[in-house]
């Protein structure tokens, strides 16, 4: 699909404010790539694309990851809404056409995170979190931050804001999290992994 077919699927699939989020984080993701040095279309697409498994209905998650053979872990089947970042990368694959590993790559952890993330994927998690249309305690910090030039802050601070909440709610935190949180944070202390 081209990128303007992209954006039609969105706009007739997903809710008005998913879709105006989705645009939001395209346009965050772009000027993101100014300071970053990210290619600007792989950001693009993957800003566009990353919530495009919203789409489906939230019960249907588990039967949709199923069908397409997206890795379900044990959490997962708790809480079925984590599977839309991996469910995402596959809908972006499959139905989009995007074979770019590093695009799909990004979608599939931008709200859990990973151990490895690349630049593209720490500039998705932390634009999913602080684009324009955001309103929370702190989203003002991350947006300074990353637009400052500090991306593994703003990532940081992103991570603390999600896990605060996923505390406050009373829900088990993901372990691929806490395991970027942590390595993140070793990598700024200059601490052996």
């Amino acid at each position: 699909m081209t990128k303007s077919e992209i954006i039609k699927w969105l706009d007739d699939k997903l809710s008005p404010d998913l879709y105006r989020h989705s645009i939001a984080v395209q346009n965050i993701m772009e000027e993101l790539t100014l300071l970053y040095g990210v290619d600007r279309e792989k950001a693009s697409l993957a800003g566009l694309a990353h919530d495009c498994a919203k789409s489906i209905p939230r019960k249907d998650f588990l039967t949709s990851a199923r069908q397409l053979h997206v890795t379900i872990d044990e959490l997962m089947l708790i809480h079925p809404i984590l599977l839309h970042a991996p469910l995402g990368a596959r809908i972006a694959e499959l139905e989009f056409g995007i074979k770019d590993t590093e695009i799909l790559r990004a979608i599939e952890t931008h709200s859990i995170g990973s151990m490895e993330m690349s630049t593209l994927d720490r500039m998705l998690y932390v634009a999913d979190s602080a684009e324009p249309n955001r309103d929370y305690s702190d989203v003002e910090k991350i947006r300074d931050l990353v637009f400052s030039g500090d991306l593994d802050g703003a990532l940081l601070k992103a991570m603390d804001i999600k896990i605060t909440y996923v505390v406050n709610k009373g829900l088990m935190l993901h372990p691929l999290t806490v395991e970027a949180r942590n390595k993140i944070l070793r990598g700024r202390c200059n601490i052996g992994a």
